[in-house]
């Protein structure tokens, strides 16, 4: 596993933090704002864990990055008009691949073990919470939170 997987996992949680604002700004169903809220403030938690760690390591981690920000709001946009079942459907699929590959690396990991955990533990509250959705449980939401409450900086 090299740093380069870990620069860009946090150049995902830039596009994620763009994505998911647009979603909050966007998104016709308020009653899902909490819900779009903790997915944000998992992204913003994960990319601020990242640089602390990344940054002694030499991996330039910038505030913000235009291209990524712009695949954002791009990709959010296409997903807009779905009501909240169909994005959530589209969403697993989505997210399904990332998930998997994160906790290989963390699996695989030589080195770098925490970060690579951080990234992993990050996608699969993400991927559970999605399938938590998917299936209408209760506690979706405390699967995001439980992460949240876990990293907090």
């Amino acid at each position: 596993m090299t740093l380069n997987h870990l620069h860009n996992a946090y150049l995902g949680e830039l596009y994620g933090i763009s994505f998911f604002t647009t979603f909050i700004e966007q998104y016709s169903d308020n009653n899902c704002n909490n819900k779009l809220q903790a997915l944000l403030k998992i992204e913003i938690i994960t990319a601020k864990k990242l640089k602390i760690a990344l940054i002694p390591l030499g991996i330039t981690c910038p505030n913000y990055d235009q291209k990524m920000a712009q695949k954002g709001v791009e990709d959010a946009s296409k997903w807009l008009h779905l009501p909240w079942t169909a994005l959530i459907d589209t969403m697993v699929a989505w997210v399904a691949p990332y998930q998997q590959r994160y906790q290989q690396q963390a699996e695989n990991a030589q080195q770098h073990q925490k970060i690579f955990n951080l990234v992993a533990d990050h996608e699969n509250a993400i991927y559970y919470f999605l399938v938590a959705e998917q299936a209408n449980s209760p506690d979706s939401l405390q699967i995001l939170q439980r992460f949240i409450d876990n990293h907090t900086l």
